[in-house]
């Protein structure tokens, strides 16, 4: 049931009234460090991907398009969501968040190695990849923001997700492949697989938030209010600390009367979550001192039955 979704969005049913619970999904960057592509490493790969235990699959999937806009070989495997072409252009894959790899002491967040080393076997001995250039072709960092396919066409956006090594996320305008790679989620997600299954992705609660908790994660809490300016900025207060903020740009996706409907009621947020830099003033008003900005409703995820 589409509950948050304007006649105008492209949104799959991504909210749910079942046991008065919804969940939220939200994103996070990543980072990497070089690795190579020889082929022993693509074997080495593939066979740590096989003692993993998860089944690799030959089917095609469902997402695909009718033309790409690149054909280039890899030089650089960044992370599983992140590559860099041989001209020395970096690519941020459309519509996936995997784990973080580890920096400067910091160790990688589980299942962050199996994804890239996942991506590489995908890729396969040649390094090839086809991608389809967004609608937003470049992010704030200047990477090349892309759907990636294997030579065969196959989405690698959707295997990874089929396989529990990233979440899918949407934000607009790139939501081509939207439908299909959430629907590969839900799948996931109910049999548990990968990061489903993982107690490091489980909802943080929104009432004890601490600065570790920055980063791509899911969060918990209650809905106390929400507030729907005409010329401003939308806010969806949980109890506690988090704050969910939706850009005007971003409320033409969203319907005002079902954003209002879940006060009181619990949610799950997963995303890019930030830790708000605020003055004296403001902390003395009350201000969450947690934001994650919500861009579309396909944040709101189906719940999983317990």
């Amino acid at each position: 049931m589409d509950v948050l979704t304007s006649s105008s969005s492209v949104s799959v049913a991504v909210l749910a009234a079942k046991a008065n619970t919804v969940i939220v999904a939200v994103s996070a960057m990543n980072r990497g460090i070089r690795l190579s592509l020889k082929r022993a490493t693509v074997l080495v790969a593939l066979f740590l991907w096989l003692l993993f235990g998860i089944g690799i699959s030959d089917a095609r999937g469902e997402c695909r398009v009718s033309a790409y806009d690149l054909t280039a070989r890899v030089s650089m495997i960044v992370d599983g969501d992140t590559l860099q072409l041989d001209d020395g252009r970096k690519v941020r894959l459309i519509g996936i968040n995997t784990p973080e790899i580890g920096r400067k002491g910091v160790p990688s967040e589980p299942f962050a190695q199996q994804a890239r080393n996942r991506l590489i076997a995908l890729l396969g001995d040649q390094s090839i990849v086809r991608l389809k250039i967004g609608k937003d072709a470049r992010d704030r960092y200047g990477r090349l923001l892309a759907h990636a396919f294997t030579v065969s066409g196959e989405s690698i956006e959707e295997r990874l997700i089929k396989e529990g090594l990233g979440m899918a996320v949407a934000i607009p305008p790139n939501l081509l492949l939207q439908a299909c790679l959430f629907k590969a989620q839900s799948l996931v997600r109910e049999a548990r697989v990968g990061v489903w299954q993982d107690s490091y992705f489980s909802p943080r609660q929104s009432v004890s938030l601490t600065s570790s908790d920055t980063g791509f994660r899911l969060v918990s809490g209650v809905v106390e209010r929400v507030s729907l300016k005409k010329e401003g900025s939308w806010w969806v207060l949980l109890e506690g600390r988090l704050a969910l903020l939706i850009a005007k740009s971003s409320q033409p996706y969203f319907n005002e009367r079902q954003l209002q409907s879940l006060i009181g009621r619990q949610v799950v947020v997963s995303g890019w979550l930030v830790k708000r830099r605020l003055n004296a003033k403001e902390k003395a008003k009350g201000y969450k001192p947690f934001l994650v900005s919500i861009k579309h409703p396909a944040s709101f995820l189906e719940p999983v039955k317990k």
